[in-house]
Parts: structure tokens; C-alpha cells; sequence
């Protein structure tokens, strides 16, 4: 006779949430999935936040909820000198990922070579607190694949991995870092390794953690910005900053530069950016505008690394493209595109070298720097 034992389930349970709620679930399948590298359910989500009983969890997931303002504060407490939470580090660590992993398609827009380095040497700086409260972190197998493989490693099961394979690979990966050439491959996901590290363990003493972590502490932020930037587009401004500082709130006329038939202008914008004019001569009398921080990076990294050694040598950015050719003096010159409107400019070689000469010029006046330099801290590495 057959056995008509009922089978048991689990039970459904459906309930309303808040919005205040969702909102804290879609942010913790952000963190989850940036993790993973999946997508992930809300249920497992909210599996995950009835489970936890971290508090540097729930501050992490409330402070993600609001980044910018978030971000924006922690930078204040820096400033005045003050300590970090544990979940304060792990949300700049969360953006230093997005930083580094964000766009990174082509060699011109990836993550510095310094700034990976860095961050790796602030993630060995947080591994040492963990090594003297543990022998062996069950993270250890994780981390290791996160970093470029090594020989010495690649045979070993994942229960040997100890704390010291992880540091001796992130030192071989930094000393990589401070050697590289432009054919170098970077090493993006090393950068998830101080965010692992700072979610998953727990630090008994934050003066430790913050003494370890202070000396990285503007490499970090330069990172962090431009993780907040790639994802948001949004810059991390405080308008308190601007309006303490005179020199900042009424910098009075901008200069400008001429090299040749070539001159450059600077103009401040209707709140705190200044936007760039570079005209040209002809009698066309083009003018052409930057209007915004990213874009005038760029430029002014096109300027500086594109080199004019061969043709078809091209540059693939964010915002622009540009290729070498030959002029009619056999000389090396410039095509440049921008990606917004498809307009196209052709350099001969001697006008390249006027443009990126008034550029130099232009950033060594002061009253540019010194604007420039906020709003590198706002925009971040870009």
C-alpha cells in the first residue's frame, strides 16, 4: 500500500514593507551582488538582514543607502581629524571597487597602476591586524583568487591557504604594480580585496584599524571619488567647504594663455565649476568648450600620454578618441573626436605642441590649481 504520508512545506509568509525597507534591501543586494558577482534575490536578501546580527552591517547598508551624503560626511571627519567606523572604512572601500572595476575596458580609462598598488598596501595593512587575531582567515582561499595565481600556490587544497600566501602574493602583485609598462595588465579585482576584508571581519580595536588605514588615506579617497562618480555621475561637492574659503568663493577673473594663434580661456561656471575655451585661428574662429571636470581630464591626459612617436597609435577614452597620422611635413599629428557630438578636429604636429603647451601653462597659474585641486577631490582619479 502506498505510503500517503503527507508531504511537510515550508510556509509561505507574505508581508507589506516600507519603502524606507526596500530601499534597504535593494541596497543590500548591491553590496551582495558586487560580491558575488551574481544577481541576487530580494528573498535572499532579506534572508541575509534577518540573519545578520552585525551591527557594522547594518550601518554599512544604511550608509550605502544614502552614498553621496554619506560619503561627503566621512570625508568631513577626516578632515577634522577623526576617527572612522569599521562600516565608514568598509563604504570607501565598497567605492574604491567600483573605482577600479567601473570602465575599465581600455588601457587609457582603467585605474592607475599607483592607486592599485596602494590599495592593495592598505588592504596588507588591514590583513595584519587580522593575522594577529587568527592564524589562518577562512577568507584566505577567497582572497587568494582575487590576486594574480602563483606557482607556489596553485597546488595547494583550499584548507591549506594561510594568511602568509595571501601576503606574499599581494607583495609580488604590488611590486608588479610599482614596475609596470604600458603593456602590463591590471590587476582590477585586487582592489575587492580591502572591501572583503573590511565587511567579512571584525576589528576589536578601531584606533588599530584607523592607524593602519590613515597613512592610504588620500589615494583611497582619490579611488573611492571616482567609483562614487562612475556609478552616480554625481561629484562628491560640500558647499560648506566652498563657501569657508574665500579664495574658493570669489576667485576673481581666470586667466588666459596664447601660444601662437592658438589661445586658451578659463571661465568660472554659475556655481564651482570653470569650464575651458580653446580657440583657434582661421576664419572660422572655432571656439571650442569644456564644460566640465571629466572632459578636461581627459583632454589634459590625451595631451600628456598620447605620444606623437608613430601613426595609428589610437586612444580610446571616456569622452573622446584620438589617433596619430602623418602630416605633410612628415611629421607625426593628431585626430581627436569627441564621443558627445562626433566632431572631429585634425592636428598637424606643431599645433598639437601648442595646444598641450598652453595647457601646461594654464595649470601652473595659481588660481587654477588651486580650483582644480578641489574639484580633483570631489571628481576623484579620472
Amino acid at each position: 500500500m502506498a505510503d500517503k504520508t503527507p508531504i511537510l512545506q515550508q510556509p509561505v509568509i507574505s508581508i507589506r514593507v516600507s519603502d524606507e525597507l526596500r530601499q534597504r534591501l535593494e541596497t543590500l543586494k548591491e553590496i551582495m551582488a558586487a560580491k558575488s558577482g551574481e544577481p541576487v534575490s530580494t528573498s535572499e536578501a532579506a534572508k541575509q538582514l534577518l540573519e545578520s546580527s552585525k551591527e557594522e552591517r547594518l550601518e554599512f547598508v544604511n550608509l550605502l543607502s544614502e552614498p553621496t551624503d554619506s560619503l561627503v560626511k566621512i570625508r568631513g571627519k577626516v578632515d577634522a581629524k577623526l576617527p572612522l567606523s569599521q562600516a565608514e572604512w568598509t563604504l570607501v572601500a565598497y567605492y574604491c571597487q567600483q573605482g577600479a572595476e567601473l570602465f575599465a575596458n581600455t588601457g587609457q580609462t582603467d585605474i592607475s597602476f599607483e592607486s592599485l598598488a596602494a590599495i592593495l598596501e592598505a588592504f596588507l595593512a588591514v590583513y595584519g591586524l587580522v593575522s594577529k587575531q587568527r592564524k589562518r582567515s577562512p577568507m584566505a582561499p577567497y582572497l587568494l583568487t582575487n590576486l594574480p595565481a602563483e606557482r607556489q600556490n596553485a597546488a595547494k587544497p583550499s584548507e591549506e591557504i594561510a594568511n602568509d600566501d595571501v601576503q606574499r602574493a599581494a607583495n609580488r602583485t604590488i611590486h608588479t604594480l610599482k614596475n609596470a609598462d604600458s603593456e602590463t595588465p591590471r590587476p582590477v579585482h585586487t582592489a575587492r580585496l580591502l572591501y572583503m576584508i573590511l565587511d567579512n571581519e571584525k576589528f576589536l580595536n578601531i584606533e588599530k584599524l584607523n592607524e593602519a588605514l590613515r597613512p592610504y588615506w588620500p589615494i583611497l579617497w582619490r579611488v573611492c571619488a571616482r567609483g562614487h562618480y562612475l556609478r552616480h555621475e554625481e561629484p562628491l561637492r560640500d558647499g560648506a567647504f566652498w563657501g569657508a574659503d574665500s579664495r574658493l568663493r570669489n576667485p576673481g577673473p581666470l586667466p588666459s594663455f596664447q601660444e601662437g594663434e592658438y589661445r586658451l580661456e578659463f571661465h568660472r561656471g554659475p556655481e564651482t565649476e570653470f569650464s575651458v575655451w580653446l580657440y583657434f585661428p582661421g576664419r572660422f574662429a572655432l571656439q571650442y568648450p569644456l564644460y566640465d571636470y571629466p572632459r578636461i581630464a581627459e583632454l589634459r591626459t590625451i595631451l600628456e600620454g598620447l605620444e606623437l612617436r608613430d601613426t595609428l597609435i589610437f586612444w580610446e577614452g571616456r569622452y573622446f578618441l584620438a589617433s596619430t597620422w602623418l602630416d605633410e611635413e612628415e611629421k607625426v599629428g593628431v585626430v581627436f573626436r569627441s564621443r558627445d557630438h562626433g566632431i572631429a578636429l585634425t592636428f598637424h604636429h606643431d599645433d598639437w605642441q601648442a595646444i598641450k603647451s598652453l595647457f601646461r601653462r594654464g595649470w601652473q597659474a595659481p588660481e587654477v590649481r588651486r580650483l582644480w585641486d578641489v574639484l580633483a577631490r570631489e571628481y576623484g582619479e579620472l
